[in-house]
């Protein structure tokens, strides 16, 4: 049986192409590529077949998407495209196409990561919540902001995801409230996704850059006109080049724990959290100093609650990819 699958995010897409012989299932072909490169899914998918010379009809295809399924039809978020479960199989003769959310695919995969892809941020104290209880939520900054709640029954694993990014974002200071003013003058909504994620990491850096006028290094200033701002901004917080980009991702991480608390108070009891997505692991060792740990726990009476909970940061960054290709 030939498996396809695919992570489809606002920056990035990943493909596999494997073949499932009884038990055994070998991987074909792998293959990153830069979403923004193509006008559409359809395009890109031409494109892998192209370049990894596929002639085997497709048995089974599952492709994770960063947005909303709805009647196996979904669009985009941060992309303007649109996938049809039904379009693709008829253009592609794929017997079956599955189409899930791409923080469904992350929470299908965690069952598969091994300790190594794994780094414990808190580990919960006392007893489990409830026997036998696994439940767990996860949570991932990238180009967005994804979630999804999963659940173990008899030995499976039951996915819900959610568009919590899409909430509106709560500060939890003075500071962070200002800076949720500063938006409101800018723009009608803020959403939490307005500042967890890329972009809303270097809203976070102009913000404080313009009101509260920390000075900019002319060397970030000049590393920005050539490369990915967050890119920038995390590279130079972690080489303790620059304080204006240490302290936009300290506020960025205190943002980022307070936040996963309050969308696992919407699943509670729960005894695991699971952070995935792209920036996490690329700012481990400033995530691992703390700061997101004590915005998780500040939680007022669910203090002890909290803190019961066991905190895990992924490393797998194809851990989406992988979830896909379980559901195939």
């Amino acid at each position: 049986m030939y498996r396809l699958a695919a992570d489809i995010g606002g920056t990035n897409t990943r493909l596999i192409y494997a073949v499932l012989n009884g038990s055994e299932q070998t991987v074909i072909a792998e293959a990153d590529y830069i979403s923004a490169d193509f006008l559409s899914f359809d395009q890109l998918l031409e494109r892998f077949i192209s370049d990894k010379s596929i002639h085997q009809p497709v048995d089974t295809a599952c492709f994770a998407v960063a947005g909303p399924v709805k009647s196996d039809v979904v669009a985009v978020t941060n992309l303007p495209w649109t996938l049809s479960a039904a379009h693709l199989k008829a253009k592609f003769s794929i017997k079956k196409v599955k189409l899930i959310n791409d923080f469904a695919a992350v929470a299908y995969g965690i069952p598969q990561l091994k300790d190594k892809e794994l780094v414990i941020l808190q580990q919960g104290s006392g007893q489990q919540l409830m026997p036998g209880d696994n439940n767990a939520v996860i949570i991932g900054a990238g180009t967005g902001l994804g979630a999804c709640y999963l659940v173990q029954q008899q030995g499976n694993y039951i996915t819900y995801p959610s568009e919590a990014g899409q909430a509106s974002f709560s500060p939890q200071n003075r500071q962070q409230a200002d800076i949720l003013n500063w938006l409101w003058q800018r723009q009608a909504y803020v959403s939490l996704e307005s500042l967890l994620s890329g972009k809303g990491m270097v809203t976070i850096y102009r913000y404080l850059k313009t009101v509260e006028k920390m000075k900019e290094d002319s060397a970030v200033q000049q590393q920005m006109l050539l490369n990915d701002a967050a890119k920038v901004i995390t590279e130079n917080a972690i080489n303790n080049n620059c304080r204006l980009c240490q302290k936009t991702v300290e506020i960025f991480i205190q943002i980022y724990g307070s936040a996963a608390s309050n969308i696992l108070l919407h699943h509670y009891p729960v005894s695991q959290l699971y952070i995935a997505g792209g920036i996490a692991n690329k700012i481990k060792s400033l995530i691992s100093n703390g700061q997101f740990i004590d915005a998780f726990n500040h939680k007022g009476i669910m203090q002890k609650n909290m803190q019961a909970v066991t905190v895990k940061l992924v490393c797998q960054e194809r851990i989406g990819l992988y979830g896909a290709l379980s559901q195939c």
